[in-house]
Order: C-alpha cells, then structure tokens, then sequence
C-alpha cells in the first residue's frame, strides 16, 4: 500500500447531545480544532476513543463524512472498523471507504474465547478476508497480548507479514516500552515500510524510534503532541524533555486505573478546553467518576489549559 501513516493521528471523541444523539455540528467543531496543526496528518473516528462501539450503522458512515468535510485535502481520514463478524466488518469498510476514509483500522472481534495466542489462525484470517474484500490501507489495532482480543508481537509481525494491506500498528502498550520496541524491530524487518504508532507515554515511544502517535490525547492538545514528536525528530532532546515534564500531570490524570474510563477522561478533558458542550457518554460506559473529573481539571488549570 502506497498510503504511509506517520506523524500525529488523532483519535476523536464522538460529541453527543443530551439525548445521546448524534452532535454534528459538536463533532466540526472537534475536528476543526484538532485537524488545525500542520503535523496532524490523520483524524481516526468511529474507534474506541470514538466509543465506535455504541454508533448505529449511519452514525460511523456520517461521522466519515463529516470528518472529511472539515480536515485539509492532504489530512485523511482513517475509520475505526469493529464488528462481532467479518462480513458485518466487510461491510463497514467498504462503507467506510465510499464516504471517504482513506484507510481503516481493524479491532479485534470482542468474541468469547478469541485468543491468537493459543489460536492465531482467526486473527489472521479476519485479516485475510477483510484486505481481499476491499482494497484499502489497514491499521491493525495491537491489544496487549493478556488481552483476550489481543496479539503477542509475533502474531501482529506474522499479520502485517502475510497482509499486504497492512501500513501501520498501533500498539496499545502504555508504558511497556520493551514490548512496543519487539514490534517496532520486527515491524523495521519487513520488506515495507509499515508505520509503528504509539498510544500513550508519548516521549518515551517517540524516542524509541516509531513513526509517530494515534492518540485521543490530541482531542485536546493536539498543538503538544505534534510539537513533542517534532522535537524527537529533530533531535531537540532537550526540548522534547521540556515538554514531556509540563505534561506528565495531564497525562497521568488521563492514563491511570481503571483503564476502562480511558476514552471517557479524554472527553472530560475536551470539555475542559472548550471544545465540547458536554462529555455525555453512551451506556455501557459509565460517566467519569466525580474525584477523577477534577483530577483531570486541576492538572489542566496548572497547564493553563481550562477555557471554562
């Protein structure tokens, strides 16, 4: 695949009105702000961040479009694909890429008993099937291993080895640094280039050496995480430790326990930046807990980042 996915990737909430409807005119004003700094070069929707998960059939395809109303020409916009079955997935990608995605990124099937770690076949198959059935670039979505849904490094190696579609991981370790570098070296030994991308822990993975970031991190402070791999990339270390030490707070009120309200905090955060009317989240996710809501606040009024 041609498309190469690098620099920073942000992973957009999904603004929703009082009555858990759909927000469209709340999801332009998101991406306007996100898609605004030039080392932005992708907004991936309809994905965890975006509680994908919870959107109707309509909802992911409006969401596409939307999103590529708003960003730059040379901006994509990659779609966030989880089904329970591989032709329900076949047909969110192929939707996915008439409303204007330029790639996607697969998840796991959340199904009883998926372990690629004893059973690597279906994994790999769900893959096999979905790049034969539509031609577009894929982002595999890189779950800890102890994960059910997840791969060791070794079977996303073996994916991103046999499928030609695939141009970039994002690989969901935290702080695991040792694991995120197996992929990245085994990722570097491919005959292709295929882009490693990080999640969280932002300095420690770009110093690594990855391709860049697909974060929900940027729903609110997209001018940081685009500024920070910059200076990795030139080679500012120190700058790039100036950084990371203004940020470490916010980003350890974002990324603590329990991992499970992850998404909804990036909300809270968003909310807190002006950005967003609300942080409204759809059942079964549960709203962020009280405690955890000023946490967030207090860390970004230290940033001078609180805009309400």
């Amino acid at each position: 695949m041609s498309l190469k996915l690098s620099g920073i990737l942000s992973a957009n909430v999904t603004p929703f009105k009082d009555n858990y409807d759909l927000d469209e005119a709340g999801l332009r004003k998101l991406i306007r702000y996100q898609a605004k700094p030039a080392g932005i070069n992708a907004i991936v929707c309809n994905a965890g961040a975006g509680e994908g998960a919870t959107l109707t059939r309509e909802e992911r395809v409006r969401c596409v479009e939307i999103i590529r109303e708003e960003i730059r020409p040379e901006q994509h916009v990659v779609a966030g694909i989880e089904a329970l079955s591989t032709r329900e997935a076949i047909q969110q990608t192929q939707e996915a890429k008439a409303a204007g995605a330029a790639a996607i990124m697969l998840t796991p099937p959340h199904v009883y008993d998926w372990d690629s770690r004893t059973n690597p076949e279906f994994a790999v198959q769900y893959f096999h099937d979905i790049a034969k059935a539509v031609d577009t670039p894929i982002t595999i979505f890189h779950y800890p291993a102890a994960v059910t849904s997840g791969y060791t490094p070794d079977i996303a190696l073996r994916i991103a080895r046999e499928v030609d579609n695939v141009a970039a991981i994002k690989v969901a370790s935290g702080a695991n640094i040792r694991r995120y570098e197996q992929v990245l070296r085994g990722m570097r030994a491919l005959p292709r280039h295929v882009s490693v991308l990080a999640t969280s822990s932002l300095f420690q993975h770009f110093v690594t050496g990855g391709d860049g970031a697909l974060t929900g991190f940027a729903n609110f402070a997209p001018d940081f995480c685009c500024d920070l791999f910059q200076a990795v990339t030139d080679g500012k270390l120190d700058e790039a430790r100036r950084l990371h030490e203004i940020n470490w707070a916010l980003e350890a009120a974002v990324y603590k326990a329990p991992n499970v309200y992850k998404h909804s905090r990036y909300k809270v955060a968003a909310y807190f930046a002006g950005l967003m009317d609300n942080f409204i989240v759809r059942a079964p996710q549960l709203p962020v807990p009280e405690g955890e809501v000023k946490l967030i606040h207090d860390a970004m009024q230290k940033l001078g980042m609180v805009k309400r």
